[in-house]
Protein backbone atom coordinates (compact mmCIF):
# COMPACT_ATOMS: atom_id res chain seq x y z
CA UNK A 1 0.00 0.00 0.00
CA UNK A 2 2.82 2.38 0.68
CA UNK A 3 4.07 1.98 -2.87
CA UNK A 4 0.65 2.94 -4.32
CA UNK A 5 0.04 5.99 -2.11
CA UNK A 6 0.31 9.31 -3.91
CA UNK A 7 2.31 11.98 -2.23
CA UNK A 8 0.43 15.26 -2.70
CA UNK A 9 3.48 17.41 -2.32
CA UNK A 10 4.98 15.67 -5.35
CA UNK A 11 2.01 16.56 -7.68
CA UNK A 12 2.43 19.42 -10.11
CA UNK A 13 0.35 22.60 -9.40
CA UNK A 14 -2.95 23.10 -11.23
CA UNK A 15 -2.72 25.16 -14.36
CA UNK A 16 -3.91 28.74 -13.69
CA UNK A 17 -5.79 29.02 -16.98
CA UNK A 18 -7.70 25.84 -16.19
CA UNK A 19 -8.55 27.09 -12.68
CA UNK A 20 -9.80 30.44 -14.04
CA UNK A 21 -11.96 28.58 -16.59
CA UNK A 22 -13.54 26.48 -13.79
CA UNK A 23 -14.27 29.57 -11.69
CA UNK A 24 -15.69 31.48 -14.69
CA UNK A 25 -17.94 28.53 -15.57
CA UNK A 26 -19.19 28.35 -11.96
CA UNK A 27 -19.94 32.10 -11.83
CA UNK A 28 -21.71 32.08 -15.20
CA UNK A 29 -23.84 29.01 -14.40
CA UNK A 30 -24.75 30.40 -10.95
CA UNK A 31 -25.73 33.80 -12.38
CA UNK A 32 -27.81 32.09 -15.10
CA UNK A 33 -29.59 29.97 -12.51
CA UNK A 34 -30.31 32.97 -10.27
CA UNK A 35 -31.61 35.04 -13.21
CA UNK A 36 -33.91 32.21 -14.30
CA UNK A 37 -35.13 31.73 -10.72
CA UNK A 38 -35.86 35.45 -10.30
CA UNK A 39 -37.71 35.50 -13.63
CA UNK A 40 -39.85 32.50 -12.63
CA UNK A 41 -40.67 34.09 -9.27
CA UNK A 42 -41.64 37.36 -10.94
CA UNK A 43 -43.88 35.56 -13.45
CA UNK A 44 -45.61 33.67 -10.64
CA UNK A 45 -46.14 36.87 -8.67
CA UNK A 46 -47.66 38.55 -11.72
CA UNK A 47 -49.99 35.57 -12.19
CA UNK A 48 -51.06 35.69 -8.54
CA UNK A 49 -51.60 39.45 -8.82
CA UNK A 50 -53.93 38.93 -11.78
CA UNK A 51 -55.82 36.25 -9.88
CA UNK A 52 -56.20 38.59 -6.89
CA UNK A 53 -57.49 41.39 -9.12
CA UNK A 54 -60.05 39.02 -10.65
CA UNK A 55 -61.08 37.86 -7.17
CA UNK A 56 -61.51 41.47 -5.98
CA UNK A 57 -63.63 42.29 -9.04
CA UNK A 58 -65.80 39.23 -8.42
CA UNK A 59 -66.15 40.18 -4.77
CA UNK A 60 -67.25 43.71 -5.66
CA UNK A 61 -69.84 42.33 -8.09
CA UNK A 62 -71.10 39.94 -5.41
CA UNK A 63 -71.31 42.74 -2.84
CA UNK A 64 -73.27 44.88 -5.31
CA UNK A 65 -75.69 42.01 -5.96
CA UNK A 66 -76.14 41.41 -2.22
CA UNK A 67 -76.75 45.12 -1.64
CA UNK A 68 -79.52 45.09 -4.22
CA UNK A 69 -81.54 42.40 -2.42
CA UNK A 70 -84.51 44.03 -0.65
CA UNK A 71 -84.83 41.28 1.98
CA UNK A 72 -81.33 41.99 3.29
CA UNK A 73 -81.96 45.73 3.40
CA UNK A 74 -85.19 45.22 5.36
CA UNK A 75 -83.41 42.86 7.76
CA UNK A 76 -80.79 45.50 8.53
CA UNK A 77 -83.54 47.99 9.46
CA UNK A 78 -84.99 45.62 12.06
CA UNK A 79 -82.18 45.94 14.56
CA UNK A 80 -82.81 44.04 17.75
CA UNK A 81 -81.59 44.53 21.29
CA UNK A 82 -81.26 41.88 23.95
CA UNK A 83 -82.41 41.87 27.55
CA UNK A 84 -82.50 39.24 30.29
CA UNK A 85 -85.66 37.74 31.77
CA UNK A 86 -86.10 34.79 34.20
CA UNK A 87 -87.06 31.29 33.02
CA UNK A 88 -90.80 30.77 33.56
CA UNK A 89 -90.74 26.96 33.81
CA UNK A 90 -88.75 26.76 37.04
CA UNK A 91 -89.58 29.55 39.51
CA UNK A 92 -87.02 28.31 42.07
CA UNK A 93 -84.18 28.60 39.59
CA UNK A 94 -82.18 31.81 39.38
CA UNK A 95 -81.08 31.14 35.77
CA UNK A 96 -81.91 33.67 33.13
CA UNK A 97 -82.61 33.41 29.41
CA UNK A 98 -81.58 35.81 26.70
CA UNK A 99 -84.62 37.15 24.83
CA UNK A 100 -84.80 39.66 22.00
CA UNK A 101 -87.32 42.27 21.05
CA UNK A 102 -87.43 44.85 18.28
CA UNK A 103 -86.60 48.41 19.11
CA UNK A 104 -88.24 51.50 17.67
CA UNK A 105 -86.64 54.89 17.31
CA UNK A 106 -87.20 56.70 20.58
CA UNK A 107 -85.81 60.10 19.71
CA UNK A 108 -86.51 62.65 17.03
CA UNK A 109 -82.97 64.09 17.19
CA UNK A 110 -81.33 65.18 13.97
CA UNK A 111 -78.36 63.07 12.82
CA UNK A 112 -74.91 64.66 12.64
CA UNK A 113 -73.82 64.96 8.97
CA UNK A 114 -70.44 63.36 9.68
CA UNK A 115 -72.28 60.13 10.56
CA UNK A 116 -74.26 60.00 7.27
CA UNK A 117 -71.72 57.64 5.74
CA UNK A 118 -72.26 55.16 8.59
CA UNK A 119 -76.06 55.31 8.33
CA UNK A 120 -75.70 54.54 4.64
CA UNK A 121 -73.49 51.55 5.52
CA UNK A 122 -76.23 50.29 7.87
CA UNK A 123 -78.84 50.85 5.17
CA UNK A 124 -76.80 48.74 2.74
CA UNK A 125 -76.74 45.85 5.19
CA UNK A 126 -73.35 46.20 6.89
CA UNK A 127 -73.58 44.69 10.40
CA UNK A 128 -73.91 47.18 13.26
CA UNK A 129 -70.75 45.88 14.98
CA UNK A 130 -68.67 46.44 11.85
CA UNK A 131 -70.03 49.98 11.48
CA UNK A 132 -69.24 50.76 15.13
CA UNK A 133 -65.70 49.43 14.66
CA UNK A 134 -65.26 51.71 11.65
CA UNK A 135 -66.57 54.70 13.62
CA UNK A 136 -64.17 53.93 16.47
CA UNK A 137 -61.25 53.56 14.05
CA UNK A 138 -61.97 57.04 12.70
CA UNK A 139 -62.04 58.57 16.19
CA UNK A 140 -65.78 59.20 16.54
CA UNK A 141 -68.29 58.09 19.18
CA UNK A 142 -69.69 54.65 18.19
CA UNK A 143 -72.62 54.94 20.62
CA UNK A 144 -73.97 58.03 18.83
CA UNK A 145 -75.78 56.00 16.17
CA UNK A 146 -77.65 53.91 18.76
CA UNK A 147 -80.13 56.71 19.40
CA UNK A 148 -81.26 56.61 15.74
CA UNK A 149 -81.77 52.86 15.44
Amino acid sequence: MDSMAIQKHELPPTNQKRMVAFINHFVVSTATFLNQFASDCENRLILIDHKLQNMEASLMILEAKLASIDVLQNASNNVTTAHLEPIASDPSSSDTVLATEETKPATNAKADPQYDHYFKMLHLGVPLGAVKNKITAEGLNPNYIDQFL
